[in-house]
């Protein structure tokens, strides 16, 4: 008896924390403030959801027919299955290390009276909600949508239902082991910014295996039945999805308990390594900051420059003394096209519409400036040095305001040292790429001079792009904040606008290659030619324009602070 309300009150306990942290995380999207309650705030998105996944049913029920000659459900079901849980344990492990050793609240939820696998039951009850939700969505719409019209039997339906919420926990609690016991057995990571490295890496190593498990297994004319007979065959290794697999198609009982024991088993290997380690471990998680403040030997380096190259130097010396700026401000510029461009350019149906090679100088110009475009939207949308150029000199900013420098000089050194970073992240790769196509034949020789013309246009937008981070870093820079490592991370809403930007370039980027051939047909050469020409000159326009006042506009701005 005493066993029994001692596991009912460490349920209540993990219950109660779980509450409390999912108003934490959502107090910002409903509440008092909101057009709704949060009450009715929530029936609506599950009734959203329950809609979401009987529309995906009915498509899946109808199309079953015509689908019947390369998807079955003896192929579907188990590729579904695969994929869903290499998905939850790749975005487990990011997940993972985010709220269970990198978040601001561990110090105050260990202090307090939660054991810590009751703080971990918690965190990863939250972190478990969205591949839960789309788990539960996306297997059983599609499974039992062809199921349904297929005459599955009652086996299939349960093995469904079962899967789409033990196939997310298999992930998430093998991905919770192996972060946990990573973390005990390797102290290198136990830093912050070493934990965040090390995720790029390991992004980088996913996106790289799968465009190129893609290309091996897709790209040589497979059709969709070797895509998920392939799937398929891979699920056999998993014991969960094998024996799950079996029992829905077979019958069998005892494979349905195998399948069952597999993720409960998981379940309470990952509690056991977090009992044993997880304590010891986060608390012994540091933010690696060195926090130098600001000196006239440091600002002159003890050699004769001119102040604005000793500025300069500065901003480079200053951004790269914490962890957290050489990563989110120097490493972004190599990581951002591994994340968006490799995907694309190593695919094999980019350039499947069919462009006349090598590229005349239309369709190679629109090609090559909007290219250039979103390498300088990217580069500048993922990097947070510009946007926090005042705010990360924190209570130092005073006291260099007072020095004997032309405030001008000082907010030109800002704007220079973000032109020069970004362009590292963007005119150098639309060089370097021009380069490579114009060696490699895709750019015929006499269109060769768009490349030093995509250039100009990313050195011409990079110029825009920081004058328009100065004006926005100087006009409310945040100088008082708690920790540097935190707010080095954090990118703001002009960030957020320019990876959208990129977002769309890359999809023009796209679409003129998937076009180019149209576009050099006469009807739509003149026309291009004429927008790419107008392009080009209203960036140089902005460039001008802003130049002749940004710096001054700055000044006034830095002066009024207080």
């Amino acid at each position: 008896m005493g066993t029994t309300e001692k596991s009912a009150g460490s349920f209540s306990k993990v219950k109660k924390l779980i509450t409390f942290m999912r108003k934490c995380n959502g107090r910002a999207v409903v509440g008092s403030d909101g057009l709704i309650s949060a009450g009715a705030a929530k029936i609506l998105m599950r009734s959203l959801l329950l809609v979401a996944a009987a529309a995906l049913c009915a498509v899946a029920y109808f199309l079953q027919p015509y689908a019947a000659g390369s998807v079955t459900t003896r192929n579907l079901a188990p590729s579904l299955m695969l994929i869903l849980l290499l998905l939850s344990f790749v975005l487990g492990i990011k997940d993972i290390v985010t709220v269970l050793y990198m978040a601001d609240d561990l110090g105050l939820l260990l202090s307090m009276p939660f054991s810590a696998g009751q703080i971990v039951m918690a965190k990863l009850a939250v972190v478990s909600v969205f591949p839960v939700t789309l788990s539960v969505i996306v297997l059983n719409a599609l499974c039992l949508g062809f199921g349904i019209r297929e005459g599955a039997g009652v086996p299939f339906v349960i093995g469904t239902v079962l899967s789409g919420v033990m196939i997310p926990v298999t992930g998430i609690s093998a991905a919770t082991l192996l972060v946990v016991v990573l973390f005990r057995v390797f102290r290198f990571i136990r830093s912050r910014d070493m934990s965040i490295a090390a995720g790029g890496v390991f992004s980088f190593g996913i996106i790289v295996a799968y465009t190129f498990l893609r290309d091996r297994f897709v790209g040589e004319g497979a059709d969709g039945m070797a895509v998920f007979v392939m799937l398929a065959s891979a699920s056999r290794v998993f014991p969960n999805i094998s024996f799950m697999t079996r029992f829905m198609f077979d019958g069998s009982v005892s494979a349905l308990l195998v399948s069952l024991a597999v993720p409960f088993a998981l379940i309470l290997l990952a509690l056991t390594a977090v009992r044993s380690f997880y304590a010891d471990t986060a608390l012994s998680m540091q933010t690696t900051a060195s926090g130098k403040k600001m000196t006239k030997a440091v600002l002159y380096g003890g050699k004769k420059k001119s102040a604005l190259r000793a500025l300069t130097d500065y901003e480079a010396k200053s951004a790269g003394r914490n962890p957290a700026y050489l990563i989110y401000g120097f490493v972004i510029n190599f990581l951002w096209p591994v994340l968006f461009i490799l995907p694309c350019i190593l695919g094999n149906n980019l350039l499947s519409a069919g462009i006349p090679l090598p590229m005349d100088t239309i369709p190679a110009l629109p090609a090559v400036m909007s290219f250039a475009v979103m390498a300088s939207c990217f580069s500048f949308g993922f990097n947070t040095l510009p946007g926090n150029a005042f705010s990360r000199e924190g209570s130092s900013f005073y006291a260099i305001r007072a020095l004997p420098v032309d405030p001008a000089d000082y907010c030109r050194s800002k704007r220079n040292f973000s032109m020069l970073l970004c362009s590292g992240g963007s005119t150098l790769y639309v060089a370097v790429a021009g380069i490579v196509c114009l060696a490699a034949g895709f750019i015929s020789a006499g269109s060769s001079w768009v490349i030093p013309a995509g250039v100009c246009v990313s050195l011409l937008l990079n110029l825009v792009f920081s004058d328009l981070m100065l004006l926005k870093a100087s006009k409310k820079p945040q100088l008082d904040w708690d920790s540097e490592t935190e707010f080095a991370r954090k990118l703001g809403v002009p960030n957020g606008v320019m990876i959208v930007a990129g977002v769309f370039m890359l999809v023009v980027f796209m679409a003129i290659l998937a076009l180019g051939l149209i576009l050099s047909e006469p009807p739509f050469e003149r026309i291009t030619l004429t927008v790419c020409i107008a392009a080009g000159l209203l960036i140089l326009i902005a460039a001008l324009v802003l130049e002749r006042f940004a710096v001054k506009k700055a000044v006034n701005n830095l002066m009024k602070l207080e």
